[in-house]
């Protein structure tokens, strides 16, 4: 609350002559101020509060609407720092994962069947700008089997993508600028992290992080569909091979 300063002392003249002006009800209730209306409204402006703050509900909607934005992305960056932006994180030393054939999905040893796409396969906020793998199903066949028509990585909030097609079609963005990529090269994507293209026609991506957290995937066209194959270490992990391997344990073999 503003409180603009007195120009002068207050006597304990004028402070009576204040309490003097108000009744019972001159200012909770419905009755009229009496006595010095003048002087008492004199010394109560003081203490308004300066231009553009004046309290009415627009104000203070819009001063609360500014806080609550200001809260909103805090909450945000929090959830970024503690890993749940991927969806419940938790911590791995060391993790296997993978989405292959039609496609079959496995993580640390559990595994199920899914031929669904997957928008969040695998995620990780412990990688700077984050770490994302997405794959594309194709069409059911007649008998409903399905394969991954490609597979995404997405780095960098989302700024570069990694991607392989089941027909072994690379493809590189950065920026939203394509980027070319040879056999047998190997490109620096900055802040470590790396993807190579072998000679076998796999995609081979290593991402860290500055606390020797990594992540290896190797994407790799095999029969009608893509092959996915991770290797983390020391990084927080999220996503359906996560979530899956907690909900299906032991879901058999394939």
């Amino acid at each position: 609350m503003y409180v603009q300063p007195l120009e002068s002392s207050l006597s304990a003249n004028s402070a009576s002559s204040l309490t003097g002006t108000l009744d019972g009800e001159g200012v909770f209730g419905e009755g009229p101020l009496s006595g010095s209306a003048s002087a008492a409204g004199d010394n109560i402006s003081r203490f308004l509060p300066p231009s553009g703050l004046d309290g009415s509900p627009a104000t203070m909607q819009g001063i609360f609407g500014s806080l609550m934005s200001v809260l909103t992305q805090m909450m945000q960056m929090l959830q970024s720092m503690m890993g749940y932006g991927g969806g419940n994180e938790r911590f791995f030393a060391n993790a296997t994962a993978s989405s292959k054939g039609d496609p079959h999905l496995s993580f640390d040893g559990s595994r199920w069947t899914s031929m669904a796409s997957q928008p969040n396969l695998l995620s990780s906020n412990s990688i700077p700008g984050g770490f994302q793998i997405s794959t594309q199903a194709t069409p059911p066949n007649a008998q409903g089997v399905a394969w991954n028509q490609s597979a995404t990585i997405a780095l960098n909030n989302g700024a570069t993508t990694i991607g392989l097609n089941n027909s072994g079609q690379p493809s590189i963005s950065n920026d939203g600028q394509p980027v070319s990529i040879g056999a047998g090269q190997t490109l620096q994507l900055g802040n470590g992290e790396t993807v190579s293209y072998n000679q076998n026609g796999s995609l081979c991506v290593t991402v860290q992080n500055g606390a020797g957290g990594t992540i290896t995937t190797t994407l790799a066209a095999q029969g009608r569909g893509v092959n996915v194959d991770v290797s983390a270490h020391e990084v927080e992990l999220g996503g359906t091979l996560v979530q899956g391997a907690v909900e299906t344990p032991d879901a058999g073999t394939f």
